[in-house]
């Protein structure tokens, strides 16, 4: 089959039935004849390394010359919505606009990939674009505080990228290769924009978002080499803290919504007129164990209006609503997302309007149970430690536990953290609800006071200073006298309403969780 082709400088267009592609003069006459015989998910010499239900991502060796062959990387997007062919018909297909940004920076001085061809294929499945590069020596960054030496290195990466005009909106250090020889190369421009010389603005955005994993953000002390690097200025600074503060309660929505949905964390198993499952990937050890749980539950440890709590001698499971099933799954992905320990999540299951949770179960005591066994001085203020910070950040990610209390909390016999074991309570709020949080702490010090106020001063001291110090490093308002009134006021309303609380004896059994007696 003859295919037209058009040159356009160094960049040739190469036409068929089915499919239109741009190509390097240098590599056409290796790719024409792979174009026309097949789409790129069968080329030889290729091998996936990532899949999602958008993109498929492989690398491999493509022969450009007798004996030559060329590391190659393959990123093909599939667009099979109405939708999605609307957007590429609007603003041209992900791979094309990626092509061409990677181009432009290259020509702007910027080091990046080489991209090497773009394309769409058609058929029966959609649209299909893809994006061909060649594959470049290293290792892509770790998401989180980085080395002094490397922070330095990217800090200049950016101020060079910022100064040449490109505004790239998820540049994160994953999106970054590290050269064996310490070079930095820009990896995914597919949603940037090339124009002049960013803005204040828009250069705060920028260090923002490549320090969101940060818990200060820009402030915090493992980004200030960067922060130095860049040059930036104390308005500039001031201004990527704010954006830095919204980031973070932005991105445990977006985190949440990753528990139903394919993606790195989750892997679904959804069939036409079947149970929907969806399998925490972290845990995948235990999938078979939670399936085989699901499909034939143990007797019920305990049962009420919500539903009923089943263990096994390593998981835990909850039977629900769909509904309130889903909320537990995702309230499990929050709490990860904002640095609070708590059960493993394994598996949710949902079929018609029931649910099914199930959660990796902790071995030990419940914090009511070890303070009525007598726990130690020294036990007692770390415990309040570690759960005055978690505490802190759940409140600092604008999330909030209405069910808190000591028999719902656990210590890690490995860890030593306390863990949230039942997270029916937790909700989304906003990082400033002041009365939100002041009905947590309040239920807290009502617990307190009902086990007796075990500790006194020093324990109520190390909880508000693990509490305090947590808000303070995520930039939220450290505690005020106003929070704390509020404090007082709901512990003692709560108090009133529940006259006959005593501490809980230690055989209860948490619901997310196992215990010695349990």
């Amino acid at each position: 089959m003859e295919s037209p082709v058009t040159e356009l400088t160094d960049v040739i267009e190469i036409a068929g039935p089915d499919f239109s592609c741009r190509v390097v003069a240098d590599f056409a006459d290796a790719l024409g004849p792979l174009l026309e015989s097949s789409s790129p998910e069968a080329w030889p010499g290729l091998e996936q390394i990532k899949s999602s239900t958008v993109r498929q991502i492989s690398r491999g060796e493509l022969a450009v010359a007798d004996g030559v062959v060329l590391p190659v990387h393959l990123k093909l997007y599939r667009a099979a919505q109405l939708s999605d062919r609307a957007r590429d018909v609007v603003r041209g297909s992900k791979s094309g606009r990626e092509f061409d940004n990677l181009r432009e920076a290259r020509r702007r001085g910027l080091p990046c990939i080489e991209p090497i061809a773009t394309g769409v294929f058609t058929g029966s499945f959609g649209s299909r674009s893809f994006l061909l590069t060649r594959t470049e020596p290293g290792v892509s960054l770790e998401q989180g505080p980085l080395a002094a030496e490397r922070a330095d290195r990217v800090g200049a990466l950016l101020r060079q990228c910022h100064d040449a005009g490109l505004h790239a909106d998820d540049l994160h250090a994953a999106n970054l290769l590290e050269r064996p020889d310490g070079g930095l190369v820009l990896l995914d421009l597919t949603s940037a924009a090339l124009s002049s010389a960013l803005s204040l603005e828009q250069r705060a955005q920028g260090l923002a978002y490549f320090c969101r994993g940060l818990d200060g953000s820009v402030l915090d002390p493992a980004a200030r080499p960067l922060v130095e690097s860049y040059g930036a200025s104390p308005a500039c600074v001031a201004k990527a803290a704010q954006h830095g503060a919204r980031l973070r309660y932005r991105g445990l929505s977006a985190f949440g919504r990753r528990a139903f949905r394919a993606c790195s964390h989750t892997a679904l198993d959804h069939r036409p007129k079947a149970p929907r499952w969806y399998l925490h990937r972290p845990a995948e050890d235990a999938h078979a164990a939670a399936r085989a749980m699901i499909a034939d539950p143990p007797g019920p440890a305990k049962s009420g209006r919500r539903g009923s709590v089943h263990f096994s001698d390593e998981l835990v499971l909850k039977d629900r609503t769909a509904a309130a099933a889903r909320r537990l799954f995702r309230a499990s992905y929050w709490l990860s997302y904002a640095g609070v320990p708590c059960p493993t999540p394994v598996a949710l299951w949902t079929w018609l309007r029931r649910g099914r949770v199930v959660s990796q179960r902790v071995d030990g005591l419940t914090l009511a149970a070890e303070v009525e066994a007598g726990m130690s001085p020294a036990g007692m203020v770390d415990a309040a430690r570690r759960l005055g910070r978690s505490v802190g950040r759940m409140h600092a990610h604008g999330l909030r536990n209405r069910d808190m209390k000591f028999e719902n909390l656990m210590r890690d016999p490995a860890s030593g953290d306390v863990l949230m074991v039942d997270l029916d309570g937790v909700r989304r709020k906003l990082p400033g609800d002041r009365r939100g949080q002041a009905a947590d702490l309040g239920r807290l010090l009502a617990a307190y006071r009902a086990a007796g106020e075990p500790g006194g001063r020093v324990v109520r001291f190390a909880f508000l200073r693990g509490y305090s110090r947590a808000r303070t490093c995520l930039l939220q308002p450290p505690i005020t006298r106003h929070l704390m009134r509020l404090t007082a006021a709901r512990a003692a309303a709560w108090a009133s309403a529940h006259p006959d609380v005593q501490a809980s004896p230690a055989s209860s059994a948490p619901d997310g969780g196992g215990s010695s007696a349990g």
